[in-house]
């Protein structure tokens, strides 16, 4: 019997790890000292990845 993964609760998602689910990272500061963003190269900027513990399928 399949029980749902503990880690994803059963969706296969995590929030990204790199980003920490906000989909950009921070690239340094302008002139001004106003943060700019680059999106996330781990996520694509979609916040969440596929669950390590799973691989993605919901179940362990």
């Amino acid at each position: 019997m399949k029980r749902r993964c503990h880690r994803c609760h059963g969706t296969g998602r995590v929030p990204c790890t790199i980003c920490g689910g906000k989909g950009e990272v921070p690239r340094g500061m302008d002139h001004r000292g106003n943060p700019h963003f680059d999106r996330c190269t781990g996520c694509f900027g979609i916040k969440v990845s596929r669950c390590p513990s799973c691989r993605g399928d919901g179940f362990a």
